[in-house]
């Protein structure tokens, strides 16, 4: 070998790999300009209009049972009922109240059944089934789940139950934060940024 050829034969450098070689047992990982990162995960991340259809589909049609009863429940206590109006005069003005007479009982127990039928689907399907699988019924008809942006696995009930109460109060302090994945790089609401979480396209 000539000294030409021996003189650019150098060993890598600490913190440097040879090309095309992984890192062996004790050495350095490959160092970028600032220094060493680790790898960040790259998601499919979810389109917002899927996260749209996911929302609805899980705020209308999963609870529909629920709604129907209700809404038998309002048909069977009112349809009979009926609403006298009183005055009542003062000092210096005229007062009127209105009373509703003749509602059915039955009917109010079925929509209260009714109401606590989709309060109980709501926690089965944004916590509980959410937390475990990762997917709503509609998250899952739509083919997006939601995962831990660390590692990707699935949030848990305790974090989804989270998720859902900062959803809440965040969506109905702004809107704004239905809208924010159409310009975040992560396609994340505020409420995934409080609980870490990214929503995905399933694999």
């Amino acid at each position: 070998m000539s000294e030409q050829n021996w003189g650019s034969c150098q060993p890598p450098q600490y913190g440097q790999v040879p090309p095309n070689q992984p890192p062996q047992y004790g050495q350095m990982p490959p160092m970028s300009p600032q220094g060493y990162l680790p790898p960040q995960p790259a998601y499919p991340y979810a389109s917002w209009i899927s996260r749209v259809w996911a929302y609805l589909l899980d705020n209308f049609i999963v609870p529909l049972p629920g709604l129907i009863l209700m809404i038998v429940g309002a048909v069977i206590a009112f349809s009979g009922a009926e609403v006298s109006t009183y005055e009542t005069y003062g000092t210096y003005d005229t007062y009127e109240s209105s009373n509703i007479d003749g509602v059915n009982g039955a009917g109010i127990a079925v929509m209260v059944v009714g109401g606590l039928a989709i309060l109980l689907i709501e926690l089965w399907n944004f916590v509980f089934r959410q937390g475990n699988t990762g997917q709503t019924l509609g998250k899952k008809w739509l083919g997006i789940s939601v995962v831990r942006e660390s590692d990707g696995v699935p949030l848990g009930p305790g974090m989804a139950f989270l998720r859902l109460l900062m959803m809440s109060i965040l969506g109905g302090a702004c809107f704004i934060n239905y809208l924010w994945p159409l310009w975040d790089a992560k396609s994340q609401c505020w409420h995934d940024m409080v609980v870490r979480s990214v929503v995905i396209r399933a694999r």
